[in-house]
């Protein structure tokens, strides 16, 4: 009897940190969706394999902590993990994997920069003659179109001016 009580406060306390994990990896899901912002397609696909994780974990601690016996304790635990977790921790968690993070995009920002910087030299010492030429080539462009539509326009005035002297009264 003594050993029946210690394995099912086993399968407790199992599924109680399971719930816990449940907690931490939706934190996690949670500040993924806070950077990228995800369309509503995406967003769909995250929380399907969100949920797929989420129930393969409970299967899996299901299975090895209690042969995959379903007992109103299991699912106790697990909600209890979760809520525990989310009242206790959650808050702290998110902060420090926020900080965390942030930190870590900015070092990368910052090697790309290092890293990039002789490619942002060449393309100003390229780019800005390609610039100045295309100006100065719109410019030309500009005043070529104006002169091509001239013989056109005098025709059309011509055209109207005959029509004026012919039919007037």
């Amino acid at each position: 009897m003594e050993g029946v009580i210690h394995s099912e406060v086993y399968v407790f306390l199992t599924t109680l940190y399971g719930g816990i994990i449940i907690g931490f990896i939706y934190d996690i899901y949670r500040i993924f969706r806070y950077f990228f912002k995800p369309k509503r397609v995406a967003t769909f696909i995250e929380d399907l394999v969100f949920w797929i994780i989420v129930s393969v974990l409970s299967l899996l601690i299901i299975i090895f902590s209690n042969w995959g016996e379903l007992r109103g304790y299991v699912f106790l635990g697990f909600i209890l993990g979760a809520l525990l977790y989310n009242r206790l921790l959650s808050k702290i968690v998110i902060t420090i994997l926020v900080k965390v993070i942030t930190i870590l995009w900015r070092g990368i920002k910052f090697i790309l920069n290092i890293v990039f910087y002789p490619f942002k030299l060449l393309e100003g010492v390229l780019i800005e003659p390609y610039r100045k030429s295309r100006r100065k080539m719109q410019r030309g462009y500009s005043r070529l179109k104006r002169k091509s539509k001239l013989p056109f326009r005098i025709f059309k005035d011509f055209k109207k001016q005959t029509k004026n002297i012919l039919f007037k009264k």
